[in-house]
């Protein structure tokens, strides 16, 4: 594996990029001092001297902890004061992975020639179209404004049911107690799916195969002396390769299933009619409905509805949400409210 040579940036005087193995700045002379981190510059050459190499290969610096001098690992003494290694503390060996290069960018969409007017253009046409679309939802919007009531309507509604017998059907053990029959046919209730056998098929299936390996270079190692070492892993190479595969296919034939149909006749409640009562005054009251044998009351609607003036004398409605609310509203009395394009009211501050 290559070993290539670092560099190191002096924190006394900033020169930067001091050859790796060197002991001292090249520009002040200070020592380069434990604290000092190397970096390996891009397309660092690879060190072919045997001398360098031998250094490279030897081992991580050890710094003396009397001056704090870096000393390569074969000296037993430190050079700076002269001080035993006993017990001197060693630079530490570090893998670094590569830098990833930055994503390249997204290409850009193709405009054929003569096409980039007609792309403003339409672009230009779609905004001019959104703001449109905003300025109606703008215009749209309710506005507050002071309104006054000039009347009240209201409306009731009940429902009458009749009772009567009505003709439906049903399947065979699906009919309604108190039915009476009245005839009967075989039909088909579902279709099953019944597998009869299977078939040969063939396919082309694609897989993918490990053909070999190759070395693929991961990062690089700090020696701990000034040189790095190129890192490498092996790492698979796979390869689609494709080939035909039988399977068996299988065979379906439809089964219907028949099952008794039943038409009976029930007797039931059904809508007969609606009644209806409305008027323009306070004293709203539910509709005569004039019940008869086998009748009865469903159920009941009621709408309550107060009629306004705008400030512009617009007529507006407003639908109370009950006959109190509806109550509460005046006639002659003003409100604050908003009210929508349409003069739809949809909300009266009873305050105003």
């Amino acid at each position: 594996m290559a070993i290539r040579e670092g560099v190191w940036d002096c924190p006394a005087c900033g020169r930067k990029g001091n050859r790796g193995p060197e002991k001292y700045c090249g520009g002040c002379g200070s020592p380069r001092g434990a604290d000092v981190k190397f970096y390996l510059p891009e397309e660092a050459p690879e060190v072919t001297d045997a001398e360098a190499l031998k250094k490279a290969q030897a081992g991580a610096d050890w710094m003396c902890p009397y001056c704090g001098a870096d000393n390569p690992v074969a000296n037993g003494f430190c050079s700076g004061c002269g001080a035993p290694r006993d017990g001197a503390k060693t630079r530490e060996v570090v893998d670094r992975p590569l830098v990833e290069p930055p994503a390249a960018p997204a290409p850009q969409p193709l405009v054929a020639p003569g096409k980039g007017r007609w792309g403003k253009r339409l672009g230009l046409g779609c905004l001019g179209l959104l703001a449109i679309v905003a300025l109606l939802i703008f215009l749209a919007r309710p506005k507050a404004d002071t309104l006054t009531v000039t009347g009240h309507h209201w409306v009731r509604t009940a429902t009458v049911e009749v009772q009567k017998p009505v003709t439906e059907q049903a399947w065979e053990g699906e009919v309604p107690a108190g039915a009476r029959i009245l005839s009967s046919s075989r039909e088909i209730h579902h279709v099953d799916h019944i597998q009869t056998g299977t078939r040969t098929r063939t396919r082309t299936v694609t897989e993918k195969v490990q053909t070999g390996t190759q070395k693929v270079k991961t990062g690089h190692r700090d020696l701990g002396n000034g040189y790095f070492q190129d890192v490498f892993e092996d790492r698979p190479v796979y390869q689609n390769r494709s080939h035909p595969e039988s399977y068996q296919e299988p065979i379906y034939r439809d089964q219907p299933v028949y099952r008794k149909r039943i038409r009976y006749e029930i007797e039931k409640w059904v809508k007969d009619r609606e009644a209806k009562a409305e008027g323009g005054d306070l004293n709203p009251a539910w509709p005569g409905t004039g019940l008869s044998a086998k009748q009865r009351e469903a159920d009941r609607k009621e709408v309550y509805e107060v009629l306004f003036k705008d400030s512009k004398g617009k007529p507006a409605h407003y639908s109370a949400p009950d006959e109190q609310a509806w109550r509460r509203l005046e006639e002659g009395r003003g409100y604050k409210g908003k009210v929508k394009s349409d003069g739809e009211v949809v909300e009266v501050k009873e305050g105003g």
